[in-house]
């Protein structure tokens, strides 16, 4: 299991997160919601063990994430990084040099699910289909922590519903899968828990048929009504103008 026992992380004078507290259990996929700025993204890197200044623990299965554990998690990050003369197939190669968990197999078969050209170069790709051979080298990992930070920001219709079908098809047994997004309308089919954030905080988490059963409503309505709520309290306090 992956845990985060009352991390904090600073930017400064900002917070970004505040006393997180949380354990994602083995063999569950959890949405990881909120609003811009809530610390989604500062809690994927701290858990991939990319962040050092924080302060309470991140452990997985018992170990302290570190440089150690980096082999452990796949973690998929916001914006892309390759080298300029990569191509689709070198990308492959890449990661395949980097993580002993790669399955070039399996990285090749989602290339080719995805229906693109393994020798065209990613530099004359569009924003797109290199958010889809991202998503492929992350997933073609088999590690026991996955972390997507926003999978299907530039991604077609088409193609995001291609990339739900390849999370669901994971065998997830053994492994955290954590998908940050903040429009989760597109992620709720996939997901089994989720875990609402706001200010660096948890402000609601749980299984996702016990939320819908409770509120009476989807996951992704009652993440808008309760942003909704805090808007409105925010403007009453005088702490958001009105444009």
């Amino acid at each position: 299991m992956l845990q985060l026992e009352n991390v904090s992380v600073r930017y400064g004078a900002q917070v970004a997160l505040d006393g997180f507290w949380y354990t994602f259990l083995p063999g569950h996929i959890y949405g990881l919601i909120g609003p811009n700025g809530c610390g989604k993204s500062t809690l994927m890197k701290t858990a991939a063990g990319l962040l050092k200044n924080y302060t309470g623990n991140v452990t997985w299965c018992g170990q302290k994430v570190s440089t150690a554990t980096k082999a452990q998690i796949a973690y998929l990050p916001t914006h892309p990084v390759y080298y300029r003369y990569m191509s689709v197939e070198d990308m492959g190669a890449f990661y395949e040099d980097f993580f002993k968990d790669f399955d070039r197999a399996e990285y090749r078969r989602m290339i080719s699910f995805f229906g693109l050209n393994p020798d065209v170069k990613m530099t004359d790709m569009s924003t797109g289909m290199v958010a889809k051979v991202r998503v492929a080298a992350t997933l073609a990992r088999n590690a026991g922590v996955i972390l997507l930070d926003e999978p299907l920001n530039g991604i077609d219709l088409i193609g995001q519903d291609q990339v739900r079908q390849i999370i669901l098809s994971l065998e997830r047994q053994n492994k955290v899968i954590i998908i940050a997004s903040h429009m989760f309308d597109q992620l709720e089919a996939v997901c089994d828990h989720v875990v609402m954030m706001n200010t660096g905080k948890v402000i609601m988490h749980g299984d996702l048929q016990s939320l819908r059963q409770q509120y009476g409503m989807s996951v992704s309505d009652l993440y808008r009504s309760t942003y909704a709520q805090m808007v409105q309290m925010m403007q009453m306090m005088g702490g958001m103008r009105r444009w």
